[in-house]
């Protein structure tokens, strides 16, 4: 029986993704895309989760896509290769849209497709072995997909930079960039990640999801624009139960209860 691509388990508020292909560094195959898509859906369908956890078994996160995967794709015929990009499509549009913060722990290789994964996702913890880069350009491409989520993430001129020269920046490169959050030893990574995700877990869920859904929506509009939306969500936020439970909390100083 074929293993599991993507593993899922859930500790508490928090849910752990794992890709789960180490012998062939985690490649981000069409299969393998599919199979996070499924779990990203299962874990925020779950009401129990708040945050997740994006990680990676064996030395890599990913190492990209797979090139044998990708040679056969070059005989299709023009329309088969845009319907052939659906579910890199919906990969980048789910984690956004997600409720759920997706926190991505980074090992090893993050190359390619699997940068673009970091990009994506809400915030990342690396290992200071890590190394990201969009190295597509070495073998005569240009990072289509990804790209948004990469000039989003690290900037206009870095983005470029990354996807023309295919460069790989180590762990400290990135964290100057932005692509991610912090870096941490080897070792302590899944842990680290995991505690950054227990600590957003016990904010209140409204907050979590909502300020999220203000954060992606407002990427692209202009300054009074992302104002009136912000005002717009405010009345839905501030009739959210979480809202009032922490205010009350905070006057009468214990600790809020979330549910």
């Amino acid at each position: 029986m074929a293993e599991q691509l993507v593993l899922v388990e859930r500790v508490g508020r928090v849910a752990r993704l794992t890709l789960n292909n180490a012998g062939k560094r985690n490649a981000m195959t069409y299969a393998m895309v599919n199979a996070l898509i499924e779990a990203l859906r299962e874990v925020n369908a779950d009401a129990e989760v708040r945050v997740a956890v994006l990680a990676a078994a064996g030395d890599h996160f990913s190492a990209g896509g797979d090139l044998k995967e990708f040679a056969d794709e070059l005989k299709l015929p023009a329309f088969k290769h845009w319907q052939a990009a659906d579910p890199w499509i919906d990969l980048f549009r789910l984690i956004p849209a997600m409720r759920v913060p997706v926190i991505a722990a980074v090992q090893g290789f993050a190359l390619a497709g699997g940068c673009g994964l970091v990009a994506l996702c809400d915030l990342a913890t690396a290992a200071d072995d890590a190394q990201v880069g969009t190295t597509e350009i070495n073998i005569g491409l240009f990072p289509m997909i990804i790209f948004p989520a990469l000039r989003r993430t690290v900037g206009e001129r870095k983005a470029l930079e990354m996807a023309l020269t295919g460069r790989r920046f180590n762990a400290d490169e990135a964290l100057r960039m932005g692509l991610v959050n912090q870096v941490v030893p080897r070792a302590d990574l899944l842990s680290r990640a995991t505690e950054i995700a227990t600590e957003m877990a016990q904010k209140g869920a409204a907050a979590l999801s909502m300020g999220k859904r203000l954060f992606y929506s407002t990427a692209d509009m202009g300054y009074d624009e992302a104002l009136e939306f912000a005002r717009n969500i405010r009345v839905a936020y501030m009739l959210a139960d979480d809202v009032a439970e922490g205010v009350d909390a905070f006057l009468n100083k214990r600790k809020p209860n979330w549910g």
